[in-house]
């Protein structure tokens, strides 16, 4: 019998000596082959150890004069934050790149706003993970380039709030963890206090739920949920969006930081001025359509029904707002065809990282005069955008949005103008 070549995943490790070219988009280096190896800077020459297209960094054997000492501890390993090596400076101008560069593959020259630093107060939303690892409890994120989870005490990058938490989460998940199951605790800072989801945990035994309220009550957490289960609740984590206040369903999503919403919203917000009918897809918990329904009624469409309840129940009991009718449905099966979308002076656009390009298709046939879009994904932002300006509309100035600072993740928003 012939026998199988092994795959370059699974062969031996082979040593090389090789220098960066660029930064990819998640932050690794670009190496030649290519050849992705995260902790280095373009220019920087290094001993690797390569495993088919991955390479891990033995030995640096120079570096870029952009390099400058991470300030976490963890930051060589910790999937959270790739790239706290690099000079501020530098770290910006790439981030902004990445935009350009996608814009550029997709045939479009545009006016690209410099990176606009969005962390405020830091990230307002994590998702821990924790494992018994011979006796000991391990606790924190996934690596970067692997599956095992980072151990750590702090993380700087974090909102105060969490970070404050850490050792009392640490001690939660202790008392929660099942001995051979990984535990995922996803914490969200809202404006009554943490609210803490742990999914994986072990049976919800008394001593646990006990264990578990008497962490929320002294620590002033809002909320707890195990396994789906609520198990404490001292306030609503409720968030504070315009005029209204939405509560998340637990573990659910929201803009990673508040200073980021903030920015993303203005340009929303600004692009609705004059506007009568407004129609806000992937609307979420309601980031932007109860914002603006605060000036026109609003046509909000999201596929996941947790996020959309929690963005009418908000709406209904938020006096002085316009009318919003939230619908459920999976956009990217069923886009609003040309005639639902008929009407709309404003349409805003919010999609996951796979962008809306069948949605994208029908405004492009639309005669809606104005269109934001918003993504977290410049390659299918620029792809979309490529659709819309084929079928005859303008797009404005880009802004890139720097909310997960330190990472190659970056939000672009531009407004889009029949004509």
């Amino acid at each position: 019998m012939k026998r199988r070549r092994p795959s370059p995943a699974r062969s031996a490790p082979r040593r090389a000596t090789l220098t960066a070219q660029t930064l990819g988009a998640r932050g690794d280096a670009v190496l030649p082959g290519p050849i992705y190896a995260p902790g280095l800077l373009p220019g920087e020459t290094a001993e690797l150890e390569v495993r088919g297209e991955r390479g891990r960094v033995v030995r640096r054997l120079t570096d870029s004069p952009d390099r400058v000492a991470p300030f976490c501890p963890v930051a060589d390993r910790c999937g959270g934050c790739s790239v706290q090596h690099f000079r501020p400076e530098a770290y910006r101008a790439w981030k902004r790149d990445l935009v350009v560069q996608a814009l550029s593959r997709a045939g479009i020259e545009a006016e690209v706003r410099p990176l606009m630093d969005a962390h405020g107060e830091g990230r307002r939303r994590a998702t821990f993970h924790a494992m018994m690892i011979g006796g000991r409890l391990v606790f924190g994120f996934m690596e970067r380039a692997g599956d095992q989870i980072v151990d750590l005490e702090d993380c700087p990058v974090a909102h105060p709030a969490i970070r404050a938490a850490i050792p009392a989460l640490r001690t939660l998940a202790r008392a929660a963890i099942h001995p051979r199951r990984r535990l995922e605790i996803a914490v969200a800072a809202s404006d009554a206090g943490l609210d803490v989801a742990l999914t994986g945990a072990d049976t919800l035994e008394l001593a646990m739920r006990e264990s578990a309220a008497d962490s929320a009550g002294r620590h002033g957490w809002a909320r707890v949920t195990i396994n789906g289960d609520p198990v404490f609740k001292m306030a609503d984590p409720a968030l504070k969006v315009g005029r209204a206040s939405v509560m998340p369903s637990p573990g659910g999503f929201l803009q990673a930081t508040a200073a980021g919403e903030a920015v993303l919203a203005a340009i929303v917000m600004e692009a609705a001025q004059g506007a009568a009918k407004v129609i806000d897809l992937y609307a979420g918990s309601g980031a932007f359509a109860l914002r603006l329904a605060e000036l026109a009624p609003v046509l909000a469409v999201e596929g996941d029904a947790g996020p959309l309840g929690a963005l009418n129940h908000a709406a209904r009991r938020t006096p002085g707002l316009k009318p919003v009718d939230a619908k459920v449905r999976d956009l990217a099966l069923e886009p609003l065809s040309v005639s639902e979308l008929a009407g709309a002076d404003l349409v805003v656009l919010d999609p996951p990282r796979a962008g809306a390009k069948t949605q994208c298709e029908r405004l492009a046939d639309s005669s809606v005069p104005v269109i934001v879009s918003i993504s977290c994904n410049p390659a299918t932002f620029a792809r979309d955008a490529a659709i819309l300006i084929e079928g005859g509309y303008r797009m404005g100035t880009v802004t890139p949005v720097d909310q997960f600072a330190w990472t190659g993740h970056v939000e672009v928003a531009a407004v889009f103008r029949r004509g």
